[in-house]
């Protein structure tokens, strides 16, 4: 018996963990706090429900469909503003061509001017409202200084409508038919392409000079080339002034504080617009 209560002294005095829970009630050692399962499944809703959204905002963006994504998009965009979600990759990939820049004159009451360009990485933060910045500026771009100037535009349309005459006049009035579909279909997406275009620099126009207390700004949209790989070995700084590339008319808007106050964002009345 004196052998037998040594040993399990020994024992406990190796391993006192053992003890404690070999003399603690079974009521006492498992009354652990203990999620509900209705509580756990609402957790893992919770989750499960966060992720879909993080992952709608690349499968939305910039190639929606227009039944299911680009709804759903659209449903919880709120989310996606709130925290920086609604952004995709698939511009990034896998092979990046040249950015684009706007640059931004403002001329104050005083008559002194200040120089800014969109996207900067250094005063535009987080990561994520930078990359908004840089949708925006290649947005412009691809809007306005790909779109064709009125004149052009209206050289093009009166070439198609001599095709039209002519294959009248030749007697292929279905091909004519259809060439004039065309043609009245372009000319009605240029309209719209002009007044989303308008819509958009003037916004800009608007924004950046209410933040800064402007009178009057001045929008140039420029290119930004990509540095060959041999430049890049010899120590070419990436924000060279040598890699950017402006356009023939790369002006896009003029703009003053005043019209925006007497006619607001969208109207015309005295304001210059530029087109490329």
């Amino acid at each position: 018996m004196n052998s037998k209560k040594r040993k399990a002294e020994r024992a406990a005095v190796e391993s006192p963990e053992r003890l404690s829970s070999a003399t603690t009630p079974p009521d006492e050692a498992s009354e652990q706090p203990v999620p509900s399962i209705w509580l756990r499944r609402f957790a893992s809703v919770l989750i499960v429900a966060f992720l879909a959204i993080v992952i709608l905002g690349p499968l939305s963006n910039p190639i929606a469909s227009r039944h299911l994504t680009a709804p759903m998009a659209a449903y919880v965009s709120p989310i996606h503003r709130a925290l920086f979600l609604g952004h995709g990759y698939r511009f990034f990939a896998p092979n990046p061509g040249p950015s684009h820049l706007v640059q931004y004159k403002i001329t104050r009451a005083d008559g002194t001017q200040q120089e800014g360009t969109f996207p900067d990485r250094e005063t535009i933060k987080p990561r994520l409202l930078y990359h908004r910045w840089f949708m925006l500026s290649e947005t412009v771009y691809s809007e306005h200084a790909q779109t064709p100037s009125p004149r052009e535009f209206e050289r093009l349309n009166l070439s198609r409508l001599q095709q039209v005459k002519a294959l009248n006049k030749g007697g292929r009035l279905v091909l004519a038919r259809a060439l004039e579909a065309t043609r009245q279909r372009e000319e009605e997406a240029y309209q719209r392409t002009l007044k989303r275009i308008d819509v958009l620099v003037r916004n800009i126009g608007q924004f950046l000079l209410e933040r800064e207390g402007g009178e009057e700004i001045e929008l140039t949209v420029v290119t930004r080339t990509l540095p060959f790989p041999a430049e890049v070995r010899q120590g070419a700084d990436l924000d060279d002034e040598r890699f950017l590339q402006y356009e023939a008319n790369p002006v896009i808007g003029r703009f003053s504080k005043g019209n925006f106050a007497m006619a607001g964002p969208s109207s015309s009345a005295n304001v210059e617009e530029v087109q490329p």
